[in-house]
């Protein structure tokens, strides 16, 4: 019986306690991942809030054996957590869904741990975007800007001369904004022309080539009924006026109307869902445009009846929505006023327009 004493004693000896199990703090256990993300509205205005999206976890047999899945906030995002990843990592499909209609399928790939943030879509967000309000008699862009959801806008006194002169001449002043709003009816007369001989440093000049640079550089300039001699002096070639275009306001010859409007642009029509709108000249004197340039979009056309003199003619198709590029930037003019056509159809046509600059 004693003899058998050593034997035991060198086979313990040789069997260390870490030769039979490991202690419990030693394991790695992969741990959990996540993946997060945002989801738009399909038609690309808003973001979407109470959009189901959910993924499946899978057994080694292939089985699905859990799900998980949230819903988007008011604000589109959205977050799936508790996502087992494995030693090597796991692939998962994420499904976008909104009622019946499924609006997404996305394959990540999540990490041991990882937590994954998907990059956002593109989709149109008011408080994103920083405008400055060029105000003026006869248009308020900023009535219409507020009912959209904007808060990051910026009023420039477009009725004293100083004020916008003084805006427009440092080139610092337009640089922070993504769009500029011209009202229809402010100062113009020795700030973006002269008609008088009385501006003798060029400081007229100065201003427009100041438009033309930020534009050219990436900025965008939305001007509506009136404004329209902004874009007539800065780009002349672009848009046929009636009347005589070296000539400020000589195209402010449209009468009283009430026009159904024409969608000329398709991908306009399939945002509004339509391919007519109804449009109110409720002033008279407004400018008319006869025909652009093949570089220019025109988005709404209509009939319009104009006066010259005591003559009335009528254009059949004259474009009162156009836009155009310049540089990297991009030019919007509506012949029409938009705070008095701020109808649901217009806003949509004003976010879609907005969307594309």
């Amino acid at each position: 019986m004693n003899a058998r004493i050593p034997l035991l004693a060198i086979l313990a000896a040789g069997c260390q306690e870490s030769t039979f199990f490991t202690p419990p703090e030693n394991i790695y256990e992969p741990q959990p991942g996540s993946i997060e993300g945002r989801v738009c509205d399909p038609s690309g205005r808003t973001w979407l809030p109470d959009a189901q999206i959910y993924t499946y976890l899978y057994a080694e047999d292939g089985h699905i054996y859990d799900t998980r899945q949230a819903f988007s906030d008011r604000d589109g995002f959205w977050l799936l957590d508790d996502l087992p990843t494995g030693e090597f990592g796991t692939t998962y499909q994420v499904y976008v869904q909104y009622g019946y209609e499924m609006l997404d399928q996305i394959e990540v790939f999540v990490s041991d741990g990882e937590n994954v943030t998907l990059e956002e879509p593109d989709c149109f967000d008011p408080l994103a975007v920083d405008v400055a309000v060029v105000t003026g008699d006869y248009d308020d862009f900023q009535e219409v800007l507020v009912n959209m959801g904007f808060a990051n806008y910026q009023e420039v006194d477009g009725l004293d001369h100083d004020e916008l002169q003084s805006f427009l001449l440092d080139p610092a002043n337009l640089e922070p904004f993504d769009i500029i709003f011209f009202n229809g009816g402010h100062v113009e007369e020795d700030v973006i022309y002269d008609t008088d001989g009385t501006d003798k440093k060029g400081l007229t000049e100065q201003a427009r080539n100041n438009i033309l640079a930020y534009v050219e550089a990436g900025g965008a300039v939305y001007a509506s009924d009136w404004a329209y001699d902004d874009v007539e002096q800065i780009w002349p070639s672009r848009i046929n006026w009636v009347g005589d275009d070296e000539i400020p306001d000589d195209a402010q010859a449209g009468e009283y109307d009430f026009v159904t409007a024409a969608v000329s642009d398709a991908a306009l029509a399939e945002f509004l869902g339509k391919n007519y709108v109804d449009v109110e000249f409720d002033l008279p004197v407004w400018p008319v445009l006869e025909n652009v340039d093949g570089s220019v979009s025109v988005h709404l056309t209509a009939s319009v009846e104009y006066r010259d003199g005591t003559n009335t003619f009528t254009l059949p198709t004259s474009p009162i929505l156009v836009s155009f590029t310049s540089g990297e930037g991009k030019v919007v003019f509506s012949a029409f006023r938009m705070a008095k056509n701020a109808t649901a159809d217009m806003a949509v046509s004003l976010q879609y327009m907005m969307y594309n600059l």
